[in-house]
């Protein structure tokens, strides 16, 4: 339990004790008195826990005394027993919260016969409180992290000072491009305490698409298995990732750049995946990245192509029925058939580059003469005379 500056005497208590009962007693009655059937079952789950909390109460279990109070109020909603809840959290030696409930009474009932009297408690916990604070000096490495207090919701930036209530407080460290930290720390009355919060720098990801024409191949990437073909990409560190494709006949591994918060689709045919790497070559790599670009353009062509069709089909419905036809609509189908035509004379493109790439790169490789090993030369005889040493 955190030291409390406002312990009293014995005696001094068992006057508050008498003073908790005085105020409580008309609450017990009004709690008994009848009430709607539908609010029956609420009041005397109400009454109970007060009788609880008197009992807690009397056998000097503050904390338990002041839960149970509260469970009272929020079920009967009588502003009376916020006091009640103060006062068991005064002398549980909890003044932060005492001060708050406190503070709740005089809020509701400005009017209350003891408000002077509260008023004046309220004050000295705030002085003993101010008394009692805890020195705590946070620094972040690196510099500038925005602390966040969790309990008291105070905030600077580190390096900083704060004042606390003596108790255990949760800290919230973040920065932007770093991952968040946590620290918690208990702190005692007048404590002078130091923390240091780290950050780690955070880990940015993308995405990785491989598809093949292997069947029966798995994907082996970051630790993990993924059959192929793939249903979705796979989310991997952003920056270099290695990947591997084993299974149905191959054994193959390569090395690509992963952007960040992006996607990277990459298509491998069998027939690469025994020449050690399609991306060591760059007239391969370029082949296979115009082949996908052709694909992909014509899959879009085929769809506007679609739209256009759609397009026209209506237009000649419009001239059937009404001998003419919208021209707002003739000129979305005109636009939708020329962004088709577009599409397709760049996938032709695409793919006839692809070609001529894939095809340069089987003529030069070809022209690639293996060298033979050389035999290890004979070693170097000299004639002239060797001088001895003595």
């Amino acid at each position: 339990m955190a030291e409390n500056p406002m312990a009293t005497s014995s005696s001094h208590t068992r006057t508050f004790k008498r003073l908790l009962v005085a105020c409580a007693l008309p609450l017990s009655l009004s709690l008994m008195m009848p009430a709607p059937a539908f609010a029956q079952d609420t009041i005397e789950q109400a009454r109970e826990r007060f009788m609880e909390g008197r009992a807690f109460y009397d056998n000097d279990e503050y904390e338990k005394a002041a839960e149970a109070f509260l469970e009272s109020y929020e079920l009967s909603g009588r502003s009376e027993l916020l006091y009640n809840v103060g006062q068991a959290y005064r002398l549980a030696g909890k003044l932060t919260d005492a001060e708050a409930y406190f503070q709740r009474y005089l809020s509701e009932l400005p009017g209350a016969p003891n408000a002077g009297e509260v008023a004046d408690t309220v004050i000295e916990i705030q002085q003993a409180i101010a008394a009692s604070m805890a020195t705590l000096n946070v620094t972040s490495s690196p510099e500038g992290a925005t602390i966040l207090v969790e309990e008291t919701r105070e905030r600077c930036n580190a390096p900083c000072e704060l004042d606390l209530a003596p108790g255990t407080y949760t800290l919230i460290a973040s920065l932007p491009d770093f991952d968040q930290t946590r620290q918690s720390i208990t702190l005692e009355a007048r404590q002078r305490e130091e923390l240091a919060m780290t950050l780690r720098a955070a880990v940015q990801t993308g995405r990785l698409m491989v598809q093949s024409d292997l069947s029966g191949a798995t994907l082996i990437v970051g630790g993990q298995s993924y059959a192929l073909p793939l249903q979705r990409a796979v989310e991997v560190e952003a920056g270099t990732t290695t990947f591997a494709i084993r299974g149905g006949g191959a054994d193959f591994s390569e090395s690509v750049e992963v952007p960040a918060d992006d996607t990277l689709t990459l298509f491998i045919p069998a027939s690469a995946m025994g020449q050690g790497g399609v991306f060591s070559n760059p007239r391969q790599s370029a082949a296979l990245g115009l082949g996908g670009v052709g694909i992909a353009l014509g899959a879009a062509a085929t769809i506007m192509g679609m739209q256009a069709s759609t397009t026209y089909d209506a237009l000649e419905q419009q001239q059937n029925a009404f001998g003419g036809v919208n021209r707002e609509l003739l000129d979305t189908g005109i636009s939708q058939q020329r962004t088709a035509n577009g599409l397709w004379i760049g996938a032709a493109v695409s793919l006839l580059a692809s070609s001529g790439l894939f095809v340069w790169d089987v003529f030069a490789s070809g022209d690639d003469e293996p060298i033979a090993p050389s035999e290890e030369p004979a070693p170097r005889r000299s004639d002239a005379p060797v001088e001895l040493l003595d």
